[in-house]
């Protein structure tokens, strides 16, 4: 882990000491410089986070949604500084899988979360990330119409492989709180061992934890000053991606350690 860390940097309308941004963000989440240095922010402070945070919220401007966290937009996307609010994500997860598990009856097996969103006060977006098992798999075409009228649309097999087709849906905007991506594998796929893995080596290890978030948020400060708006998500995704993928080994390695292939 490198021995400096960059500074979380947001709007130019004001500059404050290292001193105050401890107070700003919490100590647990990022690890500052003791060097004398100016900081600059993109998201507001608490007071005034109105200014940057989408209107649907501002509306709600509770705990429930807020959190008092601080919220980068990134393509009209919002990223929590620290994490959106956990029970919130648990009642979205909870609402997803009753609608799941009613609309595939007995091909239903299990769900869990997965992802960042799964780790409580880790910044990101805040959809809901969770993972479905099915036997038999796919979902059958008649369950999947199901899905479709409760607003959930099949996108098909997720990128990183084809035993798994991934669903988006949920309530409110895309990208937003409420909303939900959710990957259906075969019973029994290593994909759910490797996920359970991440989320709980994170959880359980604060240097990874420090590692993964820090990455996020340097990600997400250095895409939001980017003058492509649209491709500002998709460059956060890239720049943060290789640190995902050595904390991922690490998580499977330690898993399989401790646990075995079970999951």
């Amino acid at each position: 882990m490198p021995s400096t860390w960059a500074f979380i940097v947001l709007t130019a309308t004001r500059t404050i000491s290292s001193s105050s941004v401890q107070a700003f963000l919490p100590s647990t989440r990022f690890k500052l410089s003791h060097h004398p240095t100016t900081i600059t922010t993109i998201a507001t402070s608490t007071t005034s986070s109105s200014a940057i945070m989408p209107k649907h919220q501002q509306d709600n401007n509770s705990d429930d949604t807020i959190n008092n966290e601080e919220v980068i937009m990134l393509s009209g996307y919002p990223f929590y500084i620290n994490g959106a609010n956990p029970d919130t994500l648990q009642a979205v997860f909870e609402k997803t899988q009753s609608i799941f598990r009613d609309a595939c009856g007995t091909q239903f097996v299990s769900a869990q979360r997965m992802g960042s969103s799964a780790i409580d006060g880790i910044a990101g977006t805040p959809v809901c990330d969770i993972l479905v098992e099915l036997s038999p798999w796919p979902i059958s075409v008649e369950n999947k119409a199901k899905l479709a009228e409760a607003g959930y649309e099949c996108q098909g097999s997720a990128p990183h492989g084809d035993n798994d087709e991934w669903f988006f849906g949920g309530d409110g905007k895309p990208g937003h709180l409420g909303r939900v991506v959710l990957h259906s594998v075969p019973e029994g796929s290593e994909f759910v061992r490797d996920m359970k893995a991440f989320v709980e080596y994170v959880k359980a290890h604060p240097d990874a934890f420090e590692r993964y978030n820090t990455v996020k948020v340097e990600g997400a400060v250095v895409m939001s000053k980017s003058d492509k708006e649209d491709g500002r998500l998709l460059g956060y995704k890239k720049k943060k991606s290789e640190v995902c993928d050595e904390i991922k080994e690490e998580a499977i390695k330690w898993w399989i350690e401790t646990n075995g292939n079970d999951q």
